[in-house]
């Protein structure tokens, strides 16, 4: 094993703006001191980290995690690892390329060196390029995990908006393995036809005047009575006022920065609709061996046969954070950006 610098450089956060152009601008390049890992830790040297809507939130203050800050940003990457504790089995973990996901209160991936407990790495596929292997976690299982509410609740179809989306996609492609039907509710013509060409036969404009009748009369010809929402704001009411009776509507992101208001009480009370909320850290942590094992292996599966793959649009070196933030910002929905080192 090649012998370990004694610093390596990081991308800090000083101080959440709300305003996310003022929140990348305060972002700047550290030199931090590499320690020896901890009894209980791993030290990865980083390959690559995404750029996740999480990551953005967290700049501007709005994300569920806080960190004492400064801190460094970033919850998913992938690396090498190069050091273990010794309460840890060195054999089992040198060397190993792993996928990395860490919501803890403490330095994010966004760095040349992080230091992960082993319940928030992933030893991965061989087959898997790399590019995969940095976005193998968020979208993958989140989307598994929602899946897994559907079929608990014995959903004969499901509505799914930011549909455009790839965790929407790994989403459509697990109800499909299970019969179950997607409404898909997008923004733009363009996303619809994309996705109607990819195999969805449910896809519905949300900026259409005849949005919500269409939505409310499909829901309940599909029996949809579960609708997965990343939008939050009017998003979560207009899928809420839609649904059949004995509906639950569950939010796992808010990319609308929105709170919830002008939502259907009696419905609520005499319909017995629910609002819930998903969030992957707990699911985890909830999630015995064998499932996580289980679903790992067939997210896998799912993108070596190119059902459905994680879109990486662009890459950039640490260095280049603020371009490559931009990047992101101005088409999140052409896929991921990647920082590499």
């Amino acid at each position: 094993m090649a012998e370990l610098p004694t610093t390596y450089k990081a991308i800090e956060h000083a101080l959440d703006q709300a305003n996310v152009v003022k929140a990348m601008l305060g972002l700047k390049p550290v030199t931090k001191k590499l320690r020896n890992p901890e009894p209980d830790e791993l030290l990865l040297q980083m390959g690559a980290a995404s750029i996740n809507p999480s990551d953005i939130a967290f700049l501007q203050g709005n994300y569920q995690i806080r960190k004492r800050v400064p801190a460094v940003p970033g919850i998913e990457d992938s690396g090498k690892i190069v050091a273990t504790g010794q309460l840890l089995d060195a054999k089992k973990w040198l060397g190993k390329r792993v996928s990395c996901f860490s919501q803890q209160n403490k330095d994010g991936c966004w760095a040349e060196y992080f230091y992960a407990k082993p319940g928030e790495v992933l030893l991965t596929d061989e087959r898997l390029d790399a590019a995969q292997v940095t976005t193998f976690f968020v979208n993958s299982f989140t989307a598994w995990g929602l899946c897994e509410i559907a079929l608990q609740r014995e959903s004969k179809a499901i509505v799914v908006n930011a549909a455009g989306s790839r965790l929407a996609s790994f989403l459509y492609q697990l109800a499909s393995m299970h019969q179950i039907e997607v409404i898909g509710v997008v923004r733009k013509q363009s996303t619809a036809e994309l996705l109607k060409a990819s195999g969805w036969k449910h896809v519905l404009l949300e900026n259409s005047t005849a949005f919500s009748a269409q939505l409310k009369t499909l829901a309940h010809k599909l029996l949809a009575n579960t609708a997965f929402d990343a939008v939050g704001g009017p998003a979560t009411r207009n899928l809420l006022n839609a649904m059949p009776a004995d509906s639950e509507i569950v939010i796992y992101d808010g990319l609308s920065n929105k709170f919830l208001s002008a939502i259907d009480l009696l419905g609520m009370i005499f319909e017995n609709k629910m609002i819930t909320g998903f969030n992957l850290n707990d699911w985890m942590a909830e999630t015995d061996s064998l499932t996580f094992e289980t679903a790992q292996n067939t997210l896998t599966e799912i993108i070596l046969t190119s059902k459905i793959k994680n879109a990486v649009q662009a890459a950039f070196p640490l260095t280049e954070i603020k371009t490559a933030l931009k990047t992101y910002l101005g088409n999140m929905s052409a896929g991921k950006v990647i920082l590499t080192f």
